[in-house]
């Protein structure tokens, strides 16, 4: 007998956050996306058969506390160890949520990339102003008192580009 899947409906985006400018998610939401127990994410994490190292880099430990007020351990997966991890699960379900995660991590990848551009745009043309602003305070006393006023307009805009191109990203 066919039983139809039911693909639930999902923000991508919310698969995925950043931490320490490394895009991640957690054991929490793969077991909450693919309709799994918390506790069998947890044992598929540990029953990979993948070297030490690779362990490592791509599956964190951490504790989180949960409703009922107790210490549970979690991992902090990459997009290569959520990878590793979600490519042994099976289904329909499964196979929606699999290419999901990869749009999840393509779109932050293509956020992080984009705010970059845009950064560098920025401090292309801020070089420019603040280089056109010191040649001026070099060439009179009239000049330099507008170097002076400019001075206080391109160190805010300094720091603004300075928060585009290092933020922290806050993810909801």
């Amino acid at each position: 007998m066919n039983n139809p899947s039911v693909i639930p409906a999902f923000d991508f985006r919310e698969m995925v956050t950043t931490l320490d400018n490394k895009i991640i998610t957690t054991s929490l939401k793969v077991a909450d996306y693919f309709g799994k127990r918390h506790k069998d994410v947890l044992r598929a994490i540990r029953n990979l058969k993948c070297s030490d190292d690779f362990t490592q880099r791509n599956f964190a430990p951490i504790d989180f506390i949960d409703k009922n007020g107790d210490v549970q351990p979690m991992y902090n997966i990459t997009r290569d160890g959520c990878m590793m991890l979600v490519m042994g699960f099976t289904g329909k379900t499964a196979a929606a949520v699999k290419e999901c995660y990869i749009n999840a991590f393509n779109w932050m990848a293509e956020q992080l990339n984009r705010r970059m551009a845009m950064g560098e745009e920025m401090q292309h043309r801020y070089a420019i102003k603040e280089t056109r602003s010191k040649l001026k305070g070099t060439i009179g006393s009239r000049l330099m008192n507008e170097r002076k006023k400019e001075k206080r307009v391109l160190r805010l805009e300094h720091e603004h580009i300075m928060q585009v191109t290092q933020p922290e990203l806050l993810i909801n």
